[in-house]
């Protein structure tokens, strides 16, 4: 066998390790879901009505009232699934990021699927239940291009477009340990006490990541002024969908719901009490990690020509 052929064997065993990784990340981000023992909620439009049923095996959380839940579990896959493939691959390679936006597009594309036919197979035949149906699962397909997005950018962009991507996992990483800390428990969970907490963990990581790509290269600043901007608008593009979509007096209205989720949308944006202090724990958090990237390695230099006595 020839050098080119035993390079191009093992390009195809490490595209196929890219590719479980992918499918890995994926499953990894619905774990939280998985854990509950995941049956398909009560749907305000089903058949029989039964609030006592045990529903149907589903893969995602298909509810009006758990729409952030659904994006979480996604875009947290797709992270999950771009830094285990950054961490692992051995060189900067495009055919590797492809192999593992496959590996997880696979697993969420069948997700996607599986949840939407089995929830529309308990649904009522009505129109009201097909648009539902539609708008819930437009929302995990937005949801699932942010992920493969994501998942590209950390495993084969360069530093600044893995930032973007750290910043929105960042971001959603917060959302996703609160959803693992209160999913799993169906009459409240044990770590009520802890759980404002998780609020909090979103501006401090996308603090570290901006610290970890720095603001050096042009690049790098705008993924910087990104997650910044991330920090201001997720918490309320968050608080908009839930309040909307979990209004039950506008289930029937969907342009009412639509004008309440934008008027929520740009209070929670103008409120400064709700959006100045995550913004100035991300800036300290991001000026005190650049700072120390700057004084270790000095540090290190020092000390290697500190002379011996």
């Amino acid at each position: 066998m020839s050098n080119s052929q035993v390079d191009d064997v093992r390009a195809r065993r490490g595209a196929s390790w890219f590719l479980l990784i992918g499918a890995m990340g994926a499953v990894a981000g619905l774990l939280p879901w998985l854990t509950t023992g995941p049956f398909l909620p009560l749907q305000n439009l089903e058949e029989t009505g039964d609030a006592s049923r045990v529903g149907p095996f589903v893969l995602l959380p298909f509810s009006q009232y758990e729409i952030t839940t659904i994006i979480v579990l996604l875009v947290m896959g797709g992270v999950a699934a771009g830094i285990a493939a950054r961490a692992l691959r051995s060189r900067p390679g495009v055919m590797r990021g492809v192999a593992t936006v496959g590996g997880l597009a696979l697993v969420q594309v069948v997700a996607i699927i599986e949840t939407a036919l089995v929830t529309a197979s308990v649904l009522q035949e009505r129109v009201e239940s097909t648009v539902y149906l539609l708008m819930v699962t437009a929302v995990a397909i937005l949801a699932l291009v942010v992920s493969l997005v994501s998942a590209f950018l950390l495993a084969a962009a360069p530093r600044a477009g893995a930032g973007v991507a750290l910043a929105i996992g960042a971001m959603t990483g917060g959302m996703w340990i609160g959803a693992w800390l209160t999913l799993p428990f169906a009459y409240g969970s044990p770590f009520s006490a802890i759980l404002p907490l998780t609020v909090h963990l979103g501006p401090v990581l996308v603090g570290v990541v901006v610290a970890w790509t720095g603001v050096d290269t042009v690049g790098r600043a705008a993924a910087a002024v990104v997650g910044l901007l991330l920090v201001w608008v997720v918490p309320a593009l968050s608080t908009a969908l839930a309040s909307a979509a979990g209004t039950r007096v506008l289930a029937r209205d969907l342009p009412g719901m639509a004008d309440y989720g934008v008027t929520v949308f740009f209070s929670a944006l103008s409120l400064p009490e709700l959006t100045l202090p995550s913004l100035v724990v991300t800036v300290v958090v991001a000026a005190a990690g650049l700072a120390l990237r700057r004084v270790l390695p000095r540090a290190r230099r020092a000390r290697a020509v500190e002379p011996t006595r």
